[in-house]
């Protein structure tokens, strides 16, 4: 920390602002999403994304938080760590969990482009001309 309160690392700094932007845009867009819609239907091409990123917004947070807390952000038990470094350790185990519970990240990112914006299939890397590697 610099004299000022703001954190030296400036790559840090800017990641951290980055975070907190797109969080606060998640938790706007979900207030909105959820007052436009009240009606059950199901879900929609908004929901999708939202639960992506949703997702994503969850990983990052705990990510940053374990990388600001050092050596403290890898305890998983112990009188080493306090009670809220193992929690934080343990949300963003959890969170990783959860992103494949819910649907891998990838697997979202496909049903969006597919169905929601009705993107056609990615053909293979080695698809095409002599396909694959020959041995």
């Amino acid at each position: 920390m610099e004299e000022d309160g703001r954190l030296a690392d400036a790559d840090l700094r800017t990641r951290l602002t980055e975070h907190l932007m797109e969080a606060k845009a998640f938790a706007l867009t979900g207030r909105r999403l959820a007052l436009e819609d009240r009606s059950n239907r199901g879900p929609t091409a908004a929901s999708s994304i939202l639960k992506n990123v949703g997702s994503k917004v969850r990983c990052d947070s705990a990510e940053l938080a374990l990388e600001i807390m050092g050596h403290q952000g890898v305890g998983w038990a112990g009188d080493d760590f306090a009670p809220d470094e193992i929690a934080i350790v343990r949300t963003w185990l959890g969170g990783k969990a959860g992103t494949i519970a819910g649907g891998s990240y990838e697997i979202q990112n496909n049903i969006i482009s597919k169905r929601i914006l009705g993107l056609p299939d990615q053909p293979h890397a080695n698809a095409g001309a002599g396909g694959g590697q020959h041995g």
